[in-house]
């Protein structure tokens, strides 16, 4: 399995059948990336007032989140729908959350 944004969201809210997760659980052990990532994703969840970024960033729409989540989009959209979420910690909490 690859660690994507994807399936670390998915490891995190523990959604991955258990061979996955510990597969996953090591990959994010040894990648430093990876790990800092994650500490991220908790950080920015456990936020209470996140606030919005300073200069304006296009939102995604929630259609095209939800479609990234169930992996319905192509490769292209994918990568540009990662870039903008992980550019911003509001983005990051709303798709994490």
């Amino acid at each position: 399995m690859r660690l994507t944004l994807r399936t670390l969201l998915a490891y995190l809210d523990d959604r991955l059948p258990p061979a996955n997760a510990r597969e996953i659980g090591q990959k994010i052990t040894n990648s430093p990336f990876a790990t800092d990532l994650v500490e991220r994703i908790r950080d920015v969840k456990r936020r209470r007032r996140l606030a919005a970024p300073d200069k304006a960033q296009p939102l995604i729409e929630a259609n095209l989140i939800s479609e990234y989540l169930d992996d319905q989009l192509t490769p292209e959209l994918v990568a540009r729908v990662e870039r903008e979420i992980l550019a911003s910690d509001a983005m990051l909490a709303e798709v994490a959350a």
